[in-house]
């Protein structure tokens, strides 16, 4: 029986971990590390959810801001309302009416004289010596074969297009609309070349130079790609 007490864990140690068998003084330190230990109460227990007062103040952050963020989105939906809601309130009462009668009046004299000062375009261009078939071109007397699309009617039209660039009628008259932007840009550009001289010229302001050219002259002052890329502007 002595042998079998001996032998027993030995056998179960070699069984286990794959190991020699120990010896006899050490078959009961062989035997304790087989067997589970017991947790002691008192021992410190590690909690499933470490931090979880820090996810919750995480939340309830997070819920503040959304709340936070539907009260300033209501505030803008109530002020953004208050115009529109003010407008279909005068529109829909007696004040609104009268606006109303006094638009369409408004509007029916003002196409009104639109047709009419069309009309009395149509009759000064017929008139006058710069428009129509018959108006000065470019060439003078030098006979010319001018293009067919340029027919005297647009303003400064001297049959000048040697390029075809008028042959498409929304083009032509894309091209005019720019011609007029640029003459106006020329009459404010006089405008901003005049008035600092007749200051100085009188008196109330004076220039250390001439400071209307500048702005030109400095943009010619650039060097490498950045005077390449303003050239192309």
């Amino acid at each position: 029986s002595s042998c079998t007490t001996t032998t027993q864990p030995s056998y179960l140690f070699t069984l286990f971990t794959g190991l020699p068998p120990p010896s006899s003084e050490n078959n009961s330190a062989a035997m304790a590390m087989l067997l589970p230990h017991p947790v002691s109460s008192l021992a410190p227990r590690v909690p499933r959810y470490p931090l979880p007062s820090r996810l919750n103040g995480r939340r309830r952050k997070s819920v503040s801001v959304v709340q936070a963020s539907w009260q300033e989105l209501a505030g803008v939906l109530i002020f953004s309302a208050i115009p529109f809601t003010a407008v279909k309130a005068v529109a829909n009462s007696s004040l609104g009416e009268k606006l109303r009668r006094q638009l369409s009046e408004t509007k029916r004299d003002a196409v009104e004289k639109s047709l009419r000062f069309k009309a009395l375009a149509q009759k000064a261009r017929e008139a006058s010596f710069w428009y129509g078939r018959g108006r000065p071109c470019w060439l003078g007397p030098i006979p010319y074969k001018y293009p067919s699309y340029l027919t005297g009617e647009l303003p400064g039209d001297y049959g000048f297009d040697v390029a075809g660039l008028g042959k498409d009628p929304v083009a032509l008259q894309k091209y005019f609309n720019f011609e007029i932007l640029h003459a106006r840009w020329a009459m404010l550009a006089s405008i901003g070349v005049i008035v600092p001289e007749l200051l100085e010229e009188l008196g109330f302001v004076h220039f250390v130079e001439p400071v209307w050219w500048k702005v030109g002259y400095a943009k010619l002052q650039v060097s490498g790609s950045v005077q390449l890329i303003n050239l192309s502007k």
